[in-house]
């Protein structure tokens, strides 16, 4: 193999293996003299005359704070035309180092460092300013392409409601239910039902049969039937169903309304030792509701215990690794039934809840007849929580910051961050002998 000559010097034998990696890619045509000079051992010919041209000297072309390196020129005597080498060697070891800087910035912003700290930081490393690394970092950005998934059947669909600056926009997202990767993630002016389905019809085909998970918003039934038409399968997520049951409750309830309530939860999920305990406790209270004073002490300490209770079987879960079971089908119906034909001994709260379920039951139970469905939308949730926290949605002065943001964030579920590459380090050793001593 064939490879450039590096004109040794006592200034610069040691850093040969770094001169190597820099030039090792020319062949033996080409010379490091001992003045650190990079040219052709043999001048070229010229190429408007194609005479045989002389060494004239070099160009100097300095990265402050980095080192100079000096690139040889010729000179044809017959027509005076002057030119130089190429300086490609010196260009792709600054785009290698500004290109590892740059996956700094990202690895800062993905985990919202601010631009003037990591400006901060710069100063320890290499120095920039807050403005040159907001112009690189959305250099970058611009760049990136994350893999996008294709030929899914199982999706997750929600919205998040960012603020750039006063002005509020929209997020739709998609997600794939088996990878947990990212479909589409967009921002909106609006989220009328037009928009929604302009997005949901750029994103999947909607000439195959899919199963979609939401929310309870209303509407949703109509566009996704509009959009999907017989080929649908709607599923509404029992998390947010749990939680507009626990919102029909208020929050100084009383041990009778707490055990309706959990036997509302009891419906698509296992809650039947909560139940057996509250039972127990709403003895109790009947015995006791009565006295006022004696009771109004009671129900706080009742209340207490039986937190702490439902704590425990949560941690109890947690230490196992295990999810809080979810019904059969059967049990289902049954628990929901034995409610319903109750209906008038409830509040008109649990009521109505009990008649928007029945409503919606054939989009609740949904899950039961397709392998490996979701119940939930927590997988949408788990990756709203990880790329725009609650907290933070509302820190974004422009679009562009937000769309940067949910960007990192899907480079990180594809792994992009986690990629073996060169370090910091290696990359500034590159111009060790260009250094200005």
């Amino acid at each position: 193999m064939t490879m450039v000559t590096i004109s040794s010097t006592f200034k610069n034998i040691s850093e040969i293996p770094n001169l190597l990696n820099v030039f090792g890619n020319f062949g033996n045509e080409y010379e490091y003299t001992e003045t650190c000079i990079f040219r052709r051992i043999r001048p070229p010919q010229c190429p408007e005359c194609n005479n045989t041209t002389v060494h004239n000297g070099f160009n100097r072309y300095t990265k402050k704070e980095l080192g100079t390196i000096k690139i040889g020129k010729y000179l044809c005597k017959h027509c005076g035309k002057m030119f130089e080498e190429q300086r490609a060697a010196w260009e792709e070891i600054k785009t290698e180092l500004f290109s590892q800087l740059g996956k700094i910035y990202q690895m800062l912003r993905l985990n919202h460092v601010s631009y003037q700290a990591i400006s901060s930081i710069m100063e320890l490393i290499y120095s920039r300013s807050k403005g040159t690394v907001f112009r690189e970092f959305n250099k970058m950005m611009e760049a990136v392409e994350v893999p996008q998934l294709k030929s899914v059947y199982i999706v997750h669909y929600d919205e998040q409601f960012p603020k750039e600056g006063r002005c509020q926009k929209f997020r739709l997202t998609l997600l794939d239910a088996k990878t947990k990767q990212k479909l589409a993630d967009e921002l909106f002016e609006d989220k009328s039902p037009d928009t929604i389905k302009q997005f949901l019809i750029s994103k999947l085909d909607t000439s195959k049969p899919i199963f979609i998970v939401t929310d309870f918003g209303t509407s949703y039934p109509k566009v996704l039937e509009e959009v999907f038409g017989d080929k649908l399968l709607h599923q509404y997520c029992l998390l947010h169903l749990n939680k507009l049951i626990v919102k029909d409750f208020p929050r100084k309830s009383s041990i009778a309304q707490e055990l309706v309530k959990y036997r509302l939860l009891n419906i698509f999920y296992n809650r039947e030792k909560e139940i057996e305990r509250l039972v127990q406790l709403e003895l109790e209270e009947r015995e006791i509701i009565k006295n006022e004073v004696v009771y109004k002490a009671w129900i706080k300490k009742a209340k207490n215990e039986f937190y702490r209770f439902v704590h425990e079987l949560e941690l109890s879960r947690r230490r196992k690794k295990e999810n809080l079971e979810i019904n059969s089908l059967d049990k289902a119906e049954k628990n929901f039934n034995d409610l319903f034909n109750k209906l008038n001994s409830f509040d008109i709260s649990v009521q109505t809840r009990l008649k928007m379920i029945k409503k919606n039951w054939k989009n609740l139970i949904m899950f039961h007849f397709v392998d490996g469905a979701p119940a939930t939308n927590n997988s949408i949730e788990n990756y709203y929580s990880t790329s725009l926290k609650t907290h933070r949605k509302k820190q974004f002065r422009t679009d562009i910051g937000i769309i940067n943001q949910l960007q990192l964030s899907s480079m990180k579920r594809a792994g992009m961050f986690n990629e073996k590459k060169p370090t910091l380090i290696e990359r500034f050793l590159a111009f060790l002998p260009f250094i200005n001593y």
